[in-house]
């Protein structure tokens, strides 16, 4: 049977819902089948014949798109404030006026217009009033140190996916990463990565249980939000308001798009695969070896449309974004060279070389219902809908059959209520949440870990490969709902007062392990090639009572799965005054409280064993040191500096933090009050919070018997961050640029950190760079929870941006920054595992996780021969330190092993888009060309960072043994990439 598709000589809409429909039959073809934050606010004075309009004039703000309207009465001093704006253009009437004056608001700005008329002009007139100072210089009166990502820009810009985030780091001190397995990450300056904030029209998209910061980030390829739903957003770095809660480093506020009176559609489709995609030299290499790449494809589908059910009354708005992805892998063993001739299981290993073909898919929905009840009243009611499903190895050195499967889910819905008095807005929200991450592995076999040793010891080794199964079955879940009230009032000359509370009941439902099988770390000898493991225990010298450990191989017990569901009350309440003191003058200030009632499990009772074990006698020999007669451990931890006591809950022993007060004070002074010169700055303190999943950590972990014994100190804190900044806005003609000067100070970071201790309190002889293995007797390794971490940064922020307009047609973005960032964690990361806390060397070190120089320069140009449109983007990064572990002759300690930095390669990539839009039945066909990685560089990020032992001669330039030392194992991002697109938008 064959069809027909024609177009005919329809309507108008017709033709276009006809086009779309074309395209979107290439959208299916190519998906695989499938069983307020936000709000802008305006403020200025309004003049008449040179004097202040009488008090209690109507000043009226209509939406052009949708018609909706914003009003207020200027004050005796001829003042005005309209707040809860969304970003788009209004017309502002004045005294009763039928018309009026246009003005376009970007996401969360803080406009300045005054407003005025010739002498002689009558009040009722005020509509033919003009806007004095320029329009592009309307949102520099503010301490908040941010930047607007326009939509244009969002959808202009090239990128390997379409996640609206991947613009944010057009904003200095803020980092959008893709890692080896494509899993994406923000980050502001060197801080947790939990510590960032997503809010979505004025909601908070705050992860409870997982990393990442946000709902679904952990470990994901897939997008937070459906980018076609995205209007704009603000990204602030520091000096955010009062009202914004558990972030403090990036908070990303971001509106949504709303239907207006006319109908508006969009629908597109892009490809791209390894058959557009360079080799890196590492491919290169395994294919000179017999290794053949993989395919790979990758799809991306969506559409968006928009329009009313009753014009200047009832819109909608309904956006989706699909993905599929078919990534390819090169399995690779290391090492294997160590092994001449063979011997041993080095054939088998190599045998399990090859091809991997990860998948990945995702769907994204978002739908929106706007009613106008009346001219006071607005109602806004909207769901999102985020389903994926993977298919994935965690590195290059895993076999296939580690391999697991994903599931990653989120559902939530949300309605926002807004009243409009003469001098206050209400904005009532409520809205129910839920999401779920369950990666499950297909095989149950033992994880071997096979390592090389020169010397044959597990002390000092490099991978070679990795086999069986993934330890990995986990079950986390957040739900909850919350209720949210904003008043702002204007009443008061000078004064925009906004205070707010907020109420979230969460549950959390985290099960399954993370050790579901056995895993074996294991030396293959180097002369027979043969582990020091014979299937069920280690084998070599100095093999421990229960076979779990010797001088060449350990072994970590598959744990039991364990549950833990417990629900946790969120409060906040926060007050903030924005006071212009004169008209060159503007003063906010405000503090926030917080406070949870059961972040991390307070219920939770460590188990009997753990208890008596820890209270037992000591009875151990640790590198020749032998306890006392009746001493226990828990005094040889004592001797240390840690009181086990604190670590060992009842059920009532920790108790919630009360402490969450954070303060927040800003100034902004336009200098020769024309808004050309402003200088701002601030300080402020903003707390975050602790992910649940570390209570499950805890729970797990005590309930294998015989096992590690995990205890969270029952004294929590909430982490923060203290921020300070002083900066300049500066205008140059048409660009706007903005310097800032930075300070951070993050505090109480959650970390793991080994608890053991020798009899003496001391770490035996273990080296700087390694903890005292071990626990009480009949036990493993204690490990102990902590609100201790630190990490500072001081920066220097440099932007520079010519805006878009129609007349010119091209924008620019600058973006640089300057960072010297340090951590107290000795892996010097945001890992939230710092296994040596407590050793002589404990003092702030490089952070690994902030580039020293980093510039990212962003652009578009839309009037170029034959109706073309170019865009780019630049990025260049002086590269990220490295941590070397060195541990060749001449240093202190056992092994003589410390950690040392090392630079890194230099960042590079440049990405550019051509595009060339048809009028087609009234509507335009877009045809677009991205290039990623233009210039094919190879950016590397991955190094062989083990310097070795001592040597002669040496084999590598720090005097060490290992003589891949330095080695570039892996790139970041794709090489140079070729991607093509369509899309129809009316």
């Amino acid at each position: 049977m064959s069809t027909r598709t024609t177009c005919g000589k329809p309507s108008l809409l017709a033709r276009h819902l006809c086009a779309a429909g074309l395209l979107s039959g290439l959208l299916i073809a190519a998906l695989p089948a499938q069983a307020q934050t936000a709000n802008a606010t305006v403020r200025g004075t309004i003049t008449t014949a040179g004097a202040a309009v009488p008090a209690g004039t109507d000043v009226i703000a209509v939406n052009k798109a949708n018609g909706n309207t914003y009003r207020t009465k200027a004050l005796a001093d001829g003042s005005y404030v309209l707040v809860g704006l969304n970003p788009g253009t209004y017309e502002i009437r004045v005294g009763g006026a039928t018309s009026g004056s246009l003005v376009t608001l970007s996401v969360g700005q803080n406009a300045t217009v005054d407003l005025g008329s010739a002498a002689g002009t009558a009040t009722s007139q005020l509509g033919t009033v003009v806007i004095e100072g320029s329009a592009q210089r309307q949102g520099v009166i503010d301490s908040q140190v941010g930047t607007t990502v326009s939509n244009k820009m969002i959808e202009a810009i090239p990128q390997a996916s379409r996640n609206f985030l991947s613009a944010a780091d057009f904003a200095p001190g803020v980092r959008f990463d893709t890692d080896a397995g494509g899993n994406t990450r923000l980050r502001g300056g060197s801080q947790n990565i939990d510590s960032v904030n997503v809010f979505i029209d004025g909601v908070g998209q705050k992860n409870n249980i997982l990393r990442g910061g946000v709902v679904g980030q952990d470990t994901s390829r897939g997008n937070p939000f459906p980018q076609a739903a995205i209007a704009e957003y603000r990204v602030l770095t520091q000096n955010y308001k009062a009202e914004y809660d558990q972030v403090s480093s990036v908070a990303i506020s971001a509106v949504t798009k709303s239907g207006g009176n006319e109908t508006h559609g969009n629908v597109y489709v892009n490809r791209t695969g390894s058959n557009w995609t360079a080799l890196s030299p590492i491919q290169k290499k395994d294919e000179a070896n017999g290794i053949a790449s993989p395919s790979s494809r990758q799809i991306e589908a969506g559409f968006s449309l928009g329009g009313a059910i009753k014009p200047d009354t009832l819109h909608y708005f309904l956006a989706y974004d699909g993905k599929s992805l078919d990534k390819p892998r090169q399995l690779t063993a290391m090492n294997l060279d160590k092994y001449p001739g063979s011997p041993g299981l080095v054939p088998t290993i190599a045998g399990q070389q090859g091809s991997f073909k990860g998948q990945f898919e995702q769907h994204l929905l978002f739908g929106k219902l706007s009613a106008e009840i009346d001219d006071r009243q607005r109602l806004d009611i909207s769901t999102t809908l985020r389903k994926e499903t993977g298919y994935s190895v965690d590195g290059d050195r895993f076999a296939p059959s580690t391999a697991l499967n994903n599931n990653n889910n989120a559902y939530r819905v949300d309605v926002t209520h807004e009243y409009t008095g003469n001098d206050w807005l209400n904005e009532a929200r409520a809205g129910w949440e839920s999401s779920k991450w369950n990666p499950q592995s297909d095989s149950a076999e033992p994880l071997v870990r096979y390592k090389y040793s020169p010397t044959n010891a597990i002390s000092n080794v490099q991978d070679i490969f990795f086999t069986g199964g993934s330890p990995n079955a986990q079950d986390r879940r957040q739900s909850g709902f919350y209720l949210k009230d904003d008043v702002t009032y204007t009443g008061r000359a000078g004064h925009v007062i906004k205070g707010g509370v907020q109420f979230k009941a969460m549950e959390y439902e985290l099960s399954g392990t993370a050790f579901r099988v056995p895993a074996i770390d294991t030396v293959l000898n180097v002369t027979t090639g043969q582990p020091y493991f014979n299937g069920l225990a280690c084998t070599g010298t100095n093999v421990s009572s229960n076979g779990l450990s010797s001088d060449q191989c350990n072994i970590r017990l598959a744990i039991p799965t364990a549950s833990a569901a417990f629900k946790n009350n969120q409060f906040g309440i926060y007050l903030q005054d924005d006071w212009k003191v004169t008209k060159q003058l503007e003063v906010n200030v405000g503090a926030r409280w917080d406070y949870e009632d059961n972040m991390l499990n307070n219920n939770y009772v460590t188990p009997a064993d753990r208890v008596a074990a820890l209270n037992a006698l000591d009875g151990r020999t640790v590198d020749g040191i032998t306890a006392p007669a009746g001493q226990t451990y828990a005094q040889s931890l004592a001797k240390g500096g840690i009181n086990i006591a604190d670590y060992i809950s009842n059920g009532s022993s920790r108790k919630p933090f009360k402490g969450a007060f954070a303060p927040r004070l800003g100034a902004s002074y336009d200098v020769l009050g024309n808004k050309a010169t402003v200088i701002y700055g601030g300080w402020g303190r903003s707390y975050d919070r602790r992910m649940a999943n570390n209570a499950l950590d805890e729970l797990q972990k005590n309930a294998a018997p015989g096992g590690e014994t995990w205890l969270i100190k029952n004294d929590f804190k909430m982490p923060y961050a203290d921020q300070a900044s002083l900066g300049v806005r500066q205008a140059l003609g048409m660009w706007n640029m903005d310097v800032a000067i930075s300070k951070i100070h993050a505090k109480n970071q959650f970390i793991w950190f080994h608890g053991n201790r020798d009899p003496n309190g001391g770490f035996g002889n273990s080296n700087s760079v390694d903890p005292l293995w071990g626990g009480p007797n009949g036990f493993g390794s204690v490990v102990l929870g902590d609100f201790k971490g630190q990490n500072k940064a001081t920066s220097l922020f440099l932007s520079l941006e010519k805006p878009y307009t129609q007349a010119s047609g091209w924008s620019m973005t600058v973006a640089y920054t300057y960072t010297d960032a340090k951590t107290t964690n000795n892996e010097w990361s945001d890992d939230i595992f710092d296994w040596t806390y407590g050793k002589s060397t404990y003092g702030f070190r490089p952070s690994k996780d902030a580039e020293k120089h980093r510039l990212v320069v962003g652009g578009l140009m839309d009037k170029l021969p034959w109706g073309m449109q170019l865009s780019g983007k630049l990025t260049v990064g002086d590269g990220q330190p490295r941590r070397v572990v060195d541990c060749h002759t001449g240093f202190s300690g056992a092994n003589g092993c410390r950690a040392v930095s090392r630079g890194s390669d230099t960042f590079k990539q440049m990405d550019l888009a051509l595009a060339k839009n048809f009028k087609v039945w009234g509507g335009e066909l877009q045809l677009r060309a991205d290039v990623l990685n233009l210039f094919n560089t190879a950016n590397w990020g991955y190094y062989d960072d083990w310097v070795g032992g001592p040597s002669t001669p040496p084999k590598n330039a720090l005097g060490g043994d290992n003589a891949n030392f330095d080695t570039r194992t892996g790139v970041r991002g794709s090489m140079r990439q070729f991607k093509l697109g369509a899309s129809y938008t009316f």
